[in-house]
């Protein structure tokens, strides 16, 4: 599982990583290679589990994505 933080109290998650490409505090740029998607826990295919949150609670990923 990664978490990455941003400014304004979000954060955006990804998790069923295979591999993970960066280390705790590293501070990321845009378009950087972060993971590689996997297949773990009770999935049935190779998936990225997607999350933003406002304040650690679960919002509505399409209000804030281009």
């Amino acid at each position: 599982l990664i978490i990455i933080q941003h400014e304004g109290g979000f954060h955006s998650v990804y998790g069923h990583n295979a591999r993970n490409r960066v280390d705790v505090d590293e501070v990321v740029s845009k378009k950087q290679v972060i993971a590689e998607v996997g297949n773990t826990g009770r999935s049935s295919d190779y998936h990225l589990h997607f999350e933003i949150r406002k304040n650690e609670r679960a919002v509505d990923p399409m209000k804030y994505l281009p």
